[in-house]
């Protein structure tokens, strides 16, 4: 079955019933209050509808049956001040709704980002998984119909009940009037489903294109990262065909909606001046037979307005409804969305460094046309460092994700300590772990709680910070600093805030990595930004860095691999060679071919500048 057979079969994994129980269980939970804000929109609808219909019909009886003039007007003043009273209370109770859908959003907002927060990293390469969790971001934005699904289900009830009020006085002029106007709505219902079903298949489409151009106008086009780029090469032009054509994509899909949106208006149209045009006509008839008096045809032209209505209301409300739980059930997916790593109590992580073994690794990214690892087998024994060596793109960083857990391989397993990654709870697995990664991160907070990852000054061990900033080689920078480490970053958020350098922010990131002195430490081109000189000092210092740890160290420079116990050559999705930097140079393979040739380059680079 194709991708778009597949798509047009796709429907809500909940019904409606069940999402209503589902939303209600959570206001029940969360605020109870709302529940019964939901329950007084019923009730107070429907006396404010029976008022509607019955005012004017009562005070033209009461003109006409009594000459008394005091009780006329006393009937009239009872039934304005009713209706006042009752429309105050409605005015008052849609201003409490409106503020409980605010609360409705902040609830499923925060369902939503806690989910997001503690999802399986993983799942950000799983295309099904992505799919869902766009559906479910439909589902929080301000103006969903998610937000105001309780309350309009709630609405929706009340639109029934006063169909039952108005289709009764309707069906005492002529059950026929009842049944015309039924068979105008159903046809009216069943173009709405049409467009609402044909909306709902193409929301992945629509979710795909949107996130595209979000990509270009708010990662690229506002962002400070880009800027010298587009403007030294000349990219502006374009990045601006490219936005153009992610917007005429956008506008051709909106374009498709708004078609069916007209055909259904007008189908809706000729229904109603059909449908209405013979109910009106029949009242007028049985008027001019004298059949109907003056407060029988007030009666019934306003409930047959009212009905012709609200049968057009209660298609529109069910829609909103059925489109809210459509929402609903999409952001429950994304809830009940289960990751395979292990969140539930595992068996106790080592204490000590441990070993890690790779058994028949397999992996390729999802979208990726080889694999990046092919049957990858080896063992790192406690205490020891590897380094991880290879040309750009030969699969160093991913091996180093799975082998922490931040990648599942499609085949094979990882061991760590001899045990799979599943059988530890997930959070304590990443405890053992840390990494220097190529792309990274800095808070917008001081240089001391960035290095210790703690927003919280009093949990900071400053013998530990004090150490990792000596051995990192920090120090240096801190202490030039007039508010030393306590100086904050981000100078959007901190008016005081430091700019690093980025030979600085790794050396920021290694005082990061020896204050939590992790059991096994991974360091992918942890010296890509340093000079020459923290370069070196960083390799005389790294055993001291990694005493207590197993470690990995990932890097395209072999001269900077010699201090490792091993060394692995990584090359068309394996390892071409293991050893000691002495073993493959006696060997004469691919890791003494390309050693030789950055050796050269080096000396001479060397020769050159002296």
């Amino acid at each position: 079955m194709s991708k778009e057979e597949k798509e047009q079969k796709r429907k809500p994994k909940y019904g409606m019933f069940s999402c209503v129980r589902y939303i209600y269980r959570i206001l029940w939970e969360n605020q109870r209050f709302l529940v019964f804000v939901g329950l007084a929109v019923v009730p107070l609808s429907l006396l404010a509808a029976a008022l509607g219909l019955y005012v004017s019909p009562a005070i033209i009886n009461a003109i006409g049956s009594y000459s008394d003039f005091g009780y006329i007007a006393l009937v009239v003043a009872g039934m304005v001040l009713a209706r006042a009273i009752v429309d105050s209370a409605n005015k008052m109770l849609q201003g409490i709704v409106s503020y409980a859908e605010i609360d409705v959003m902040n609830i499923l907002n925060y369902k939503w980002t806690s989910v997001y927060r503690t999802a399986d990293w993983y799942l950000n390469y799983d295309v099904h998984y992505n799919e869902v969790s766009e559906r479910a971001n439909t589902a929080i934005r301000d103006h969903s119909h998610a937000t105001h699904f309780p309350m309009i289900f709630a609405e929706t009830v009340g639109e029934v009940l006063k169909f039952f009020l108005f289709g009764a006085t309707v069906s005492m002029l002529h059950p026929a009037i009842l049944v015309i106007l039924l068979i105008g709505a159903v046809v009216n219902r069943r173009m709405s489903n049409w467009q609402w079903r044909k909306h709902y298949q193409e929301r992945d489409e629509r979710n795909a294109a949107e996130r595209r151009r979000n990509y270009i106008v708010f990662h690229i086009a506002k962002n400070l990262g880009y800027q010298k780029e587009i403007r030294l090469f000349n990219m502006a032009e374009p990045l601006h065909r490219r936005f153009s054509a992610q917007i005429d994509a956008s506008l051709n899909l909106q374009k498709k909606h708004e078609r069916r949106g007209v055909l259904v208006s007008l189908v809706d149209f000729l229904i109603v001046l059909l449908r209405d045009g013979t109910a009106y006509t029949f009242l007028i008839y049985k008027a001019l037979l004298g059949e109907v008096d003056a407060a029988g045809f007030v009666l019934y032209f306003s409930a047959i307005s009212s009905l012709a209505g609200l049968l057009g209301g209660i298609a529109w409300k069910f829609q909103q409804v059925k489109e809210g739980s459509a929402q609903i059930s999409d952001l429950r997916e994304l809830l009940e969305y289960e990751g395979r790593l292990n969140h539930g109590e595992g068996i106790p992580v080592p204490r000590k460094p441990f070993s890690i073994e790779f058994k028949n690794v397999t992996f390729k990214y999802p979208k990726g046309e080889k694999n990046v690892l092919e049957n990858v087998s080896f063992k790192v024994e406690a205490g020891e460092k590897i380094a991880l060596v290879g040309l750009n793109g030969a699969g160093k960083t991913t091996l180093v994700m799975i082998m922490c857990g931040l990648i599942l391989p499609d085949e094979g397993e990882v061991l760590l300590d001899g045990h799979t990654l599943f059988e530890y709870n997930r959070d304590e697995m990443y405890s053992l772990f840390g990494i220097i990664p190529q792309k990274y991160n800095l808070l917008p907070v001081s240089l001391e709680k960035n290095i210790a990852c703690t927003v919280n000054e009093d949990e900071i061990d400053r013998g530990r910070l004090e150490r990792a900033v000596e051995l990192s080689g920090f120090k240096e920078k801190a202490d030039s600093l007039p508010m030393g480490l306590k100086t904050p970053l981000d100078r959007v958020i901190n008016d005081d805030a430091v700019e690093l350098s980025g030979g600085e922010k790794q050396k920021l990131l290694l005082a990061r990595l020896i204050y939590k002195s992790p059991l096994c430490m991974i360091l992918d081109e942890p010296t890509a930004a340093l000079d020459p000189i923290a370069e070196d000092k960083m390799y005389r210092r790294y055993n001291e860095i990694s005493k207590n740890s197993t470690s990995v160290f990932i890097s395209h420079r072999l001269a900077s691999t010699r201090f490792c116990d091993r060394i692995f050559l990584l090359d068309g999705a394996d390892f071409a060679e293991v050893g000691t930097h002495d073993e493959l140079m006696a060997k004469g393979g691919k890791y003494r071919e390309l050693f030789d040739v950055q050796s050269r380059y080096y000396q001479e680079e060397g020769a050159q500048n002296g």
